[in-house]
């Protein structure tokens, strides 16, 4: 690469080893005369958090980023605080979010109602007290709060059952053959409301198993697919699916053509169909203007067409990093 460090050594499943390179432009720049001094670094795969933490504790890894579960209730003992010390930091480093993104072609989910209604049925607070002990805040769309292109006019989305339903019944949705699963009758045949989340890490499971429970309360049926990832992104590229559990990482400028343009369905990433020809003239535009104050009302607007049309639910942002 070009940057100060350069691969020496790529053991797939074990190890990436990274070498200084003496070469990179910056070796000359003041800015960065004490940074990026270490001669080697090397990164290790240890898949099992407990083993990860045993590592550290004797010495075997130098660092290991925390979630905030483990940060809390696996980082006390003898040693903590001697030899081995945990550190929770602020700092306004671009934070990604996990979300269920909705296929805007199906059926049921191409309703805006339903949508909105689903996402009135997360219960993102107690998400994140009871899983992320409240080092996260809830997400508001695709731009994390921090940054300078965050929209300040948006705001959070409520739990709020009873809202949800109203929303199902303008719908058309209503249980009626009595079996607690709200339904309605589309293209001629009766259908339930019944969707497929399909998940590709198990640790995320807790939460979708939250809103399964609330949303049975409504008369929603979820359904929660643990799919292996290779199937997972198999299923996803060729667009078989009704709901997705994923994540994102965010960069610095925001550039949402990627993900949100309806170019992108086809051989980009959004693969659930969003598509607005506003938001796509705007993104279009934006792209090619320099002055970044001008940009940012742009995309802004962008960001609010995106968030009104509820097609992904935005779980949380950490507002801290652990290690």
């Amino acid at each position: 690469g070009k940057g100060p460090y350069k691969l020496a050594l790529y053991a797939s499943g074990s190890r990436i080893v990274i070498d200084q390179n003496k070469e990179w432009w910056g070796r000359k720049a003041p800015v960065f005369s004490k940074e990026w001094q270490f001669e080697k670094l090397v990164l290790r795969f240890v898949s099992d958090t407990n083993v990860a933490l045993e590592m550290l504790k004797k010495g075997s890894l130098d660092y290991l980023g925390l979630r905030a579960e483990d940060y809390v209730k696996k980082t006390s003992g003898k040693q903590w605080g001697k030899s081995v010390h945990k550190v929770k930091t602020f700092n306004k480093m671009p934070k990604g979010y996990s979300f269920i993104a909705w296929n805007m072609k199906h059926p049921i989910l191409k309703d805006l109602k339903v949508r909105k209604a689903l996402y009135h049925l997360v219960n993102r607070e107690l998400m994140i007290e009871k899983f992320e002990f409240g080092y996260s805040v809830p997400a508001i769309g695709p731009v994390y709060p921090g940054s300078p292109y965050a929209s300040k006019d948006l705001k959070p989305v409520k739990f709020n059952p009873k809202y949800s339903l109203e929303l199902l019944r303008a719908a058309g949705w209503s249980d009626t053959d009595g079996d607690n699963i709200l339904d309605k009758v589309i293209d001629g045949k009766k259908k339930k409301l019944s969707i497929t989340i399909m998940e590709p890490w198990e640790g995320f499971m807790k939460y979708l198993t939250i809103f399964k429970e609330d949303a049975k309360k409504a008369g929603v049926e979820i359904n929660i697919k643990l799919i292996e990832w290779n199937s997972f992104v198999k299923l996803l590229e060729e667009r078989k699916f009704e709901a997705v559990r994923l994540a994102w990482s965010v960069p610095l400028d925001w550039n949402p053509i990627q993900i949100w343009h309806t170019d992108s369905f086809k051989g980009g990433s959004n693969f659930i169909g969003f598509s607005d020809k506003k938001a796509d003239e705007l993104m279009t535009k934006a792209k090619f203007i320099h002055d970044r104050a001008e940009r940012i009302r742009m995309l802004n607007k962008v960001e609010k067409i995106i968030v009104d049309k509820f097609p992904y639910v935005w779980f949380s942002y950490k507002s801290s990093t652990m290690y």
